[in-house]
Order: structure tokens, then sequence, then C-alpha cells
């Protein structure tokens, strides 16, 4: 009777253990698979995979100074000066990812160094082989190689809630293609002649939808206002 309850207590206990390495497995999935913060405000200028594919990272523009960010927390593996990338970090994120936050005007952390997801790291600039103030962010499934043969579509892991205020008229089609949902936010700039009901026939839309969308009580609209447009798509 006593081996009998011995046996069923082990059962159990095996049970146990097994169901909370399947419970972390998930949570440490769902960690590795949760959409990150991005790295900067700006205006996105490029894209990944443009240049003949031989652009690994996406373009973000704002001023020279404007705040850059960890998108995850981790460790820094490096921070330095290069002649390509200009002042860069690299950091060594703890879901196993690699990222690269390049062309900066000031750093902000040295090597080793632990940061925490949405901690200021450095500054927009226009280092290294740069045409304009700009950062260029790359995202890296396990370590950076001088190939980049690990390089993946940031715009896959970072918050795709937030986008549209990251879309330009020059990138929005090849964003669209490349990001894999059935509808994307973005955002329109009113210019001289445009009226809500244009607007809605432009992007397939209601004036309806867009009213609601972007609260707005009347039909009024001013040159250089932000309208936010929900565009349906067919991937």
């Amino acid at each position: 009777m006593l081996d009998l309850a011995r046996r069923i207590l082990v059962v159990l206990i095996m049970g146990l253990c097994i169901g909370l390495l399947f419970v972390s497995g998930k949570m440490a999935k769902a960690e590795e698979q949760q959409s990150w913060h991005w790295p900067v405000d700006g205006v996105m200028t490029d894209v990944f995979g443009s240049r003949n594919e031989q652009h690994y990272g996406i373009d973000i523009a704002a001023s020279i100074g404007t705040p850059v960010y960890a998108v995850s927390s981790g460790t820094v593996t490096r921070s330095y000066y290069s002649d390509t990338y200009g002042h860069v970090v690299f950091l060594e994120q703890d879901n196993g990812y690699e990222t690269v936050y390049a062309h900066l005007h000031k750093r902000f952390v040295t090597e080793g160094e632990r940061v925490q997801a949405s901690q200021q790291i450095g500054e927009v600039g226009n280092t290294g082989r740069s045409s304009g103030a700009h950062l260029h962010f790359e995202v890296h499934k396990g370590t950076w190689n001088i190939e980049k043969s690990n390089a993946i579509n940031p715009l896959m892991v970072l918050d795709q809630t937030k986008l549209y205020t990251y879309l330009t008229d020059e990138v929005t089609e090849v964003v669209f293609k490349q990001v894999p949902q059935t509808q994307v936010s973005r955002v329109v700039t009113v210019r001289k002649g445009d009226t809500l009901w244009s607007i809605s026939k432009k992007h397939d839309v209601t004036v309806e939808e867009l009213q609601k969308l972007n609260q707005l009580s009347s039909d009024l609209l001013h040159i250089g206002q932000a309208l936010k447009v929900q565009t349906t798509l067919t991937n």
C-alpha cells in the first residue's frame, strides 16, 4: 500500500514538473514573439531589402539629437565608432536577438552594460557612411556577423500598432508587401484641394470611417493636416 502511494506521488511530481516546463517554454516563446518598442520617433525613409537586397535594416529619419531607445532588454556587446556605421551600439537582447543602432550622434552606453527596454542609449546623428540625419536599425536572429546572414526585417518584430506613424508615401507600398497582416494603418498628409470625400475614394474607405478614425466632428480639413487611414490588404 505504501509503495503504491509512493508511485502515485512520483507520477504526480513528474507530471507537475513537465507541466511547469511546458508553461515556461510557452512563456519564453511568447516573450520572444512579443512586439518590441520602436527605437526612435521619426519617419521611415528606407526599408529592409532595398539597394539590390543589400540593405539589412530600416532607416528612420529624425533630427540630430532625437533620443534613441533600446527596443528590448539586454546587454551591450559593442559601443564604438565605425567608418561605415559611425557611432554605433550593438545590443544582445535577452530574447536571443542582436540589434544594431547606427549613425548615432552620441552614445550613452558602454560595452558590457545592462539596459532595459525603452532605455535611452543614444541620439540620432549623421555619422559614418550616412547622407542625412537618421537611425539605421538592424535585427539579427542570433549573433551579428559581417555577412549579416542572420538579418531579419525589423518590421516583423516591432510594434505594428504604431507602424502607421512611421509611413510615408515613398515606402508605404513596399511596407504593405512586407508586413504579413490583413490591415495596416497609415497616415496621409492633407494637400491643397483635398477633401474627406477625395481622400476616402483614393484610399477605399468611407468618409464616416475617416471621421471616426481621426475623431473629426466636421469635414473641414487644413493643408498639412495628418490623417490616419485604414487600408485593407489582400495578403
